[in-house]
């Protein structure tokens, strides 16, 4: 089965290139790689450009902005019955692709596979690396099994009937849009809500460089709270009550529990709680379309 990977990319240089170069040096028989850029200069461009000969890599200027966004340009050029996305401060293993595709053959209702995002080498003592990693496979049937579910798009794959179905990720959702992250996590829940699965698996992993400093630290944490708050207050606002289950559940790890995405650090309490309570007030105050559940 033919199978298409997706880079989203904003202002990365070479970074993509090296993220792009290790599909390209994947195993499987049958796959193209979309590119999406939507930088403000012409690097990540440059940077490919030694690449742009091979015929499986299609190159997409966008004038857009936001990671949800960009990844609906990809998805809407995808010809293919799944998609496999990666950051483009990532790069994959051989295998990735393989592993992808042999990780939906474990049911037609799985909409969404998850993978391990794994730090690469950095030095500690300057800052992090985000990270993600489960030890087994898990199948989350319904809304209730939200909270154990917490993968990163750094390493997803998406079956394209299923993002048209659920009318694509929202817009305004992701790095670079309003609401700076969660892209992800809206799309998990709005599967679950419509009655798909989602699937996290370790066999299906991409190595991070991401890297932030130190001073870095409380904005990136900030960041991914702000937009994970902004997306529960948009589901309560489009009456999804299921979802006080997820959110009662993250209120008990805030309390007693490490969060399940590895910062390379423990986060401050205050730092998540004011976060999550700043994307709930953002979100409530910004209009939705109860139709696609996305914001306006």
């Amino acid at each position: 089965m033919r199978i298409t990977a997706l880079v989203c990319t904003q202002n990365r240089g070479a970074m993509v290139a090296d993220a792009v170069e290790s599909i390209l040096e994947n195993d499987h028989c049958d796959f193209d790689v979309i590119v999406v850029d939507q930088s403000t200069d012409d690097c990540s461009e440059s940077s490919l450009a030694n690449l742009r000969g091979d015929p499986r890599l299609h190159y997409v200027r966008s004038a857009t902005s936001g990671l949800g966004h960009a990844r609906n340009v990809g998805m809407s050029h995808a010809r293919s019955p799944i998609v496999a996305m990666t950051d483009d401060d990532c790069v994959v293993p051989p295998e990735w692709l393989t592993r992808m595709e042999s990780a939906f053959d474990s049911g037609e209702r799985v909409a969404m596979v998850l993978g391990n995002v794994v730090p690469g080498e950095y030095d500690r003592s300057k800052g992090f690396i985000v990270g993600y990693a489960r030890p087994a496979a898990f199948v989350a049937e319904s809304i209730r099994d939200k909270d154990r579910v917490e993968g990163m798009g750094a390493c997803m794959g998406m079956r394209t009937d299923a993002w048209a179905a659920l009318s694509g990720f929202d817009r305004m959702l992701g790095a670079g849009s309003a609401f700076c992250s969660a892209e992800d996590t809206d799309m998990v829940i709005r599967a679950l809500l419509a009655g798909y699965q989602i699937l996290e698996t370790p066999d299906v992993e991409v190595i991070h460089h991401g890297f932030h400093s130190w001073s870095e630290a409380d904005s990136v944490v900030h960041g991914y709270l702000f937009g994970i708050g902004a997306t529960f207050a948009k589901h309560i606002k489009c009456g999804h009550w299921p979802i006080a289950h997820v959110i009662s559940a993250l209120a008990r790890r805030w309390l007693f529990k490490q969060p399940v995405i590895e910062y390379g650090f423990r986060p401050a309490r205050r730092v998540r709680l004011v976060g999550f309570l700043r994307g709930v007030r953002a979100g409530l105050l910004t209009p939705v379309d109860r139709r696609t559940s996305q914001f306006v």
